[in-house]
């Protein structure tokens, strides 16, 4: 696992899966709108996710609890050198957050995902009719594709920062003062306020 400290927050993700397969990806600071992250103009598969998959199948499907946990969420962080780190496993549950997702639709999406990989699973094993090429059908490729979603140009003015409500007005925290005396400080500060009556 990595240190938070040194995390880009540009390249951090949240990894949610549903019964073994990946089925959500979410950009990690919800806040902010990164120009690397937005989706290819030709609709293809964003190069984050595909090394991010990969990292996923290869390091941690079947392996985080030996298999025996079937849902949870992954934070990854995917550093310049496009190795990927694991930051952090949290529950499949509304107590983690689900960042551009909400609970209830990764829940659907899930059951969906299941129903399809099932049966594009039976389909890509059922026998071949006459004339059909002797090649086999990777499994893997008929796994439908995570949904991504990351802050695009529309969604910017519209998010906020999840941590912004125990935040305080900067003007409040400069009349605490550096040296803990606030009443002093706030003394001073009424001292300058002029009544509207003495305007």
């Amino acid at each position: 696992m990595v240190s938070i400290a040194f995390l880009t927050h540009g390249t951090s993700y949240l990894i949610m899966t549903y019964l073994l397969y990946t089925v959500a990806i979410s950009q990690r600071q919800a806040s902010k709108f990164y120009p690397h992250l937005q989706p290819p103009l030709d609709n293809s598969i964003h190069p984050s996710q595909v090394i991010i998959n990969a990292f996923f199948e290869t390091y941690i499907q079947r392996r985080f609890a030996n298999g025996d946990i079937h849902k949870y969420v992954v934070d990854l962080y995917l550093d310049s050198q496009e190795r990927v780190w694991i930051v952090d496993f949290n529950v499949w549950s509304d107590r983690t957050d689900a960042l551009l997702f909400d609970w209830k639709y990764l829940t659907e999406l899930g059951k969906t995902r299941i129903t399809q990989t099932h049966s594009n699973e039976i389909n890509n094993h059922s026998p071949q009719q006459a004339g059909d090429d002797d090649e086999e059908v990777n499994v893997q490729d008929s796994i439908p594709v995570a949904e991504m979603r990351v802050v695009t140009k529309d969604m910017k003015s519209m998010t906020y920062d999840p941590l912004s409500s125990y935040r305080g007005p900067t003007d409040v925290m400069d009349l605490l003062g550096s040296d803990g005396n606030y009443t002093a400080s706030f003394e001073d500060f009424r001292n300058q306020c002029v009544r509207p009556s003495e305007m």
